[in-house]
């Protein structure tokens, strides 16, 4: 199975907070990474310790790009599948999704959208969905990423209300459906 290279993830970040220093001299002045510096991010497998940095690089438009290419790295584990890194993220990128001043904040949201659908619990009973998602127990990322989204409801309701998002196209229902059904709503 194709999985992403967390080698890749880490130097992602190392590359950003080398390129752009002031990321990791700046505190989070902004209200939706309050509490990033407080999680644990090295003890979440595959994880670098310098995520806040990402999370920051995603506000700053001269950065963004970068951030959202290393946060990509850091959230996905495979192509169909997110990593442990995710449900700690997942409160953040609603937050920055929700304001219209963040750069690229249709991509975040596009990020969130992936972290709902891939979040969704797998049916024992179907075997196609058991052999593309594998069981539930062996993913426990996935309950983990619920358990945020619904720790984060208020946020999850607001953002298919936002009529910027997501940029271009009108939110169809069964993503709408895949939000609902994370967060529990």
């Amino acid at each position: 199975m194709c999985e992403v290279d967390h080698e890749a993830a880490v130097a992602a970040v190392a590359e950003l907070t080398v390129a752009y220093p002031h990321l990791v001299r700046e505190p989070p002045r902004h209200l939706a990474l309050v509490g990033c510096e407080d999680v644990a991010w090295s003890a979440i497998p595959g994880c670098p310790e310098d995520v806040p940095v990402v999370l920051r690089g995603l506000l700053d438009p001269d950065t963004a790009e970068e951030a959202e290419r290393a946060l990509s790295l850091l959230v996905m584990s495979g192509p169909m599948r997110i990593s442990a890194v995710m449900p700690a993220v997942v409160p953040f990128l609603l937050r920055l999704a929700a304001d219209p001043s963040v750069p690229r904040r249709g991509r975040l949201f596009d990020v969130v959208l992936v972290a709902a659908a891939l979040s969704e619990p797998t049916d024992p009973d179907n075997a196609a969905a058991l052999a593309m998602s594998g069981r539930e127990e062996d993913h426990p990322e996935r309950a983990l990423c619920r358990a945020a989204f619904a720790a984060d409801a208020e946020w999850v309701r607001r953002l298919p209300a936002d009529d910027g998002l997501p940029e271009g196209a009108e939110l169809r229902d069964y993503e709408r459906d895949y939000l609902v059904e994370a967060a529990g709503l």
